[in-house]
């Protein structure tokens, strides 16, 4: 059996990756010398079983080609070096000559286009400053640093981690500390999620409520699994029409004393919070997916970002400009595409900066919102600063902006809505009352002959797809060079196919449901329209129970068709 040994390759990559993810440390070294010893001592492990295995070492490194020949003694039958065709030849055929020793020598093969991404990472490679390649053409660099044993460097070094790369929780540096990140492709990982998630698996899980001194309830209506419309998740109880009212007074006069706190106070309150959502982290996640419809990959993400928001804003509040004041009594009205991630930004601004809060969530994904009010409360946030208000727009939602004593109004959702609350501001709300709106629009990407196929198709897919096309950043509308459109469409259907459309609770799934009954008929539709009309170019099959929509591609004239 040949089994080939290199190092390496992708570290950049890595490191970036391990930064991204939030992983508690690196899977690579971040030393030079230690990724050298660690090379030799798997040398050392495979040379000790040539009698099963062939190894076979590919390195353009004179000190690593000396220990390997010093490691296999006399034995020059057993192994077989390796390069890269235009690399290291002097180093290679010196070696093959005085020593007898095997190299073979391997190229990339195809076309340019293919070609370029390695070629462009070697590049990278050999031009690192700790690459022997380039320390032996550095004519700063001392021949006796270049053959220095990478033991001794070790040795000398002190702690393995290199401390000029922070690790992944510290790359925002001491003030703000990066959410912590769950590898979901670490089998371990994995299964521990799994174990911990499955008290959060049975019906009736949830009971959320308004959270607030204001008296009375409105309907109770359940919450069903949008995979599983059958599956109740919890129950909501809506706030009554006369509860708002009473609501917007407490926060009105809990403002003052909330803004005189001192920032650090308002600060410390919202990194608790962000403390307190990770340990719930996986009740979340259980939470997006049966309530909202998410993958674990995205709940993940959403638990992540609205981790990120809480510190963001208590690191930034400490650099606001002096003398910022609060503006009152704030209405975050937030969406079901990120019932936890854009509900909890949108509250942490607002707290941090000293106004209290109405937050009134989507009528789709109340319990989520429900749950991140709790733990606010829980990390100090007062009672009546934070409320939650859950209902739908005419019963709530529209009262809360008609009031005039709020101070503004922080919004995501569609433009039409939009409009309507600013239209509502400018008739019964103080002339400097703010609305902050966060829309939707369409997105386009455009390929052109220079891109890489599968990085653009990779691309593609997790834009157009990933948390079933419900996002306000989902690619619509995709422009493709025609030099390229064959190629690019072919190799689309064909990553399309492999794709898993199905209960977002499975790992394996790619695709899950649309959050309701209304945007999956609404889909449906455009489908069977855009199908009559000759336009379909590739469709996947969606399961039949659940409010599930298969992903297609049609043929468009351009972003106006949308």
């Amino acid at each position: 059996i040949m089994v080939r040994l290199v190092k390496g390759a992708y570290w950049d990559t890595e490191i970036k990756r391990g930064q991204t993810l939030g992983l508690t440390g690196y899977p690579v070294f971040t030393r030079k010398a230690n990724t050298d010893v660690s090379y030799m001592a798997c040398a050392k492990k495979l040379l000790g079983m040539t009698d099963r295995i062939y190894p076979q070492f590919a390195t353009h490194n004179a000190h690593t080609v000396a220990a390997i020949l010093s490691m296999a003694d006399n034995n020059r039958d057993s192994f077989e070096f390796q390069r890269l065709h235009g690399m290291g030849e002097a180093l290679h055929e010196t070696v093959r000559r005085s020593e007898g020793t095997r190299c073979r020598i391997y190229a990339p093969v195809g076309a340019h286009s293919d070609l370029l991404a390695y070629l462009v990472r070697r590049l990278l490679e050999n031009g690192a400053n700790s690459s022997f390649v380039h320390q032996l053409t550095d004519e700063d660099v001392e021949p006796e640093d270049i053959a220095r044993d990478p033991l001794e460097t070790v040795e000398s070094q002190g702690p393995a981690a290199n401390p000029a790369i922070a690790r992944p929780s510290q790359i925002f540096g001491a003030g703000r500390r990066n959410s912590k990140g769950f590898d979901i492709t670490d089998t371990v990982t994995l299964a521990a999620i799994d174990k911990a998630r499955a008290a959060f698996a049975g019906p009736d899980r949830w009971h959320a409520k308004p959270i607030t001194r204001a008296a009375g309830y409105g309907k109770q209506r359940p919450i069903v699994n949008p995979a599983k419309p059958s599956e109740v998740v919890g129950t909501v109880s809506e706030a009554a029409a006369k509860q708002v009212a009473t609501a917007v007074r407490f926060a009105v006069e809990a403002q003052p004393a909330w803004a005189k706190r001192p920032v650090a106070e308002r600060a410390a309150i919202l990194n608790r919070a962000a403390d307190l959502y990770e340990a719930n982290a996986v009740e979340f996640f259980a939470l997006a997916t049966r309530e909202a419809g998410k993958s674990l990959a995205d709940g993940v993400a959403e638990v992540r970002e609205a981790v990120d928001f809480l510190r963001y804003y208590a690191t930034e509040a400490a650099n606001a400009e002096a003398g910022t004041q609060a503006r009152g009594a704030i209405v975050c009205i937030s969406p079901w595409n990120f019932p936890l991630a854009i509900f909890t930004g949108q509250i942490a601004a607002a707290l941090v900066t000293g106004n209290s809060v109405i937050a009134k969530p989507a009528e789709q994904t109340p319990l989520i919102a429900f749950r991140a009010v709790e733990l606010l409360r829980e990390a100090g946030v007062p009672e009546d600063v934070i409320q939650l208000l859950p209902g739908d727009g005419p019963s709530v939602g529209g009262p809360l902006t008609a009031d005039p004593r709020i101070a503004g109004v922080c919004f995501t959702g569609s433009t039409e809505v939009a409009k309507l609350i600013e239209k509502q501001l400018a008739e019964t709300a103080a002339p400097d009352a703010m609305l902050i709106a966060e829309t939707g629009g369409l997105n386009a990407m455009i390929v052109d002959s220079t891109a890489l196929p599968e990085q653009a198709v990779r691309d593609i897919l997790a834009s157009a797809f990933q948390s079933a096309g419900q996002r306000c950043s989902a690619l619509r509308v995709l422009y493709v060079q025609k030099d390229v459109e064959k190629k690019m469409l072919e190799m689309l259907k064909g990553a399309m196919e492999a794709l898993n459309v199905g209960d977002p609770w499975r790992i394996s799934t790619d695709v899950g449901p649309v959050i309701d009954d209304e945007a999956q008929s609404s889909i449906r539709e455009y489908c069977t329209k855009m199908g009559l009309q000759g336009r379909l170019i590739a469709k996947l099959e969606a399961p039949r129970e659940g409010r599930f929509v298969a992903p297609h591609v049609f043929r468009v004239k351009g972003i106006e068709d949308m």
